[in-house]
């Protein structure tokens, strides 16, 4: 089982992974931190709020494991840890299928909830509207495998 959320997301729910690791109910909890509220910001947008929805600060107790939240604030993987559970923290793409292979083995060997926090540009404009077929788009949306390098699966040409 897989969990997705973004990084205020996770932290208005977070208390239900000591639940998870009371009850020892493994599964793979991802968190996508771009360190804003990045919803309401991307609403906001026309306001000039940018200051009122950044979840970031420096945190001067963030080292883990000689990594630290690079200004990105809360140190998801010192919480998950705090609350029983186990965590790993991805900054590079390329680093993901290493990072899935190591919560799957720790899950597996600790039976508790795995977080897999996924750092993100701290500006992130991600799709939305309210019906399926008016989604605002904010970025060029990949046409060829060109627009989409990385991409596991090439787009139909």
């Amino acid at each position: 089982m897989v969990a997705l959320s973004g990084d205020y997301d996770f932290q208005f729910m977070i208390e239900e992974l000591a639940v998870g690791a009371q009850f020892n109910l493994p599964y793979i909890h991802v968190v996508v931190n771009n360190s804003y509220l990045g919803l309401i910001r991307q609403s906001q947008r026309g306001f000039n709020m940018e200051q009122n929805v950044s979840l970031a600060f420096e945190n001067i107790n963030s080292s883990h494991l000689s990594e630290d939240t690079r200004g990105y604030g809360v140190d998801h993987l010192k919480v998950a840890e705090g609350l029983g559970c186990k965590a790993v923290r991805v900054e590079d793409p390329n680093d993901l299928a290493a990072a899935f292979d190591k919560a799957k083995a720790l899950m597996g060997e600790f039976q508790v909830p795995v977080v897999v926090e996924v750092i993100l540009e701290k500006v992130t404009n991600i799709s939305m509207g309210v019906e399926i077929n008016a989604v605002n788009e904010f970025e060029e949306l990949a046409e060829s495998p060109a627009d989409a390098p990385t991409a596991i699966l090439a787009l139909q040409a």
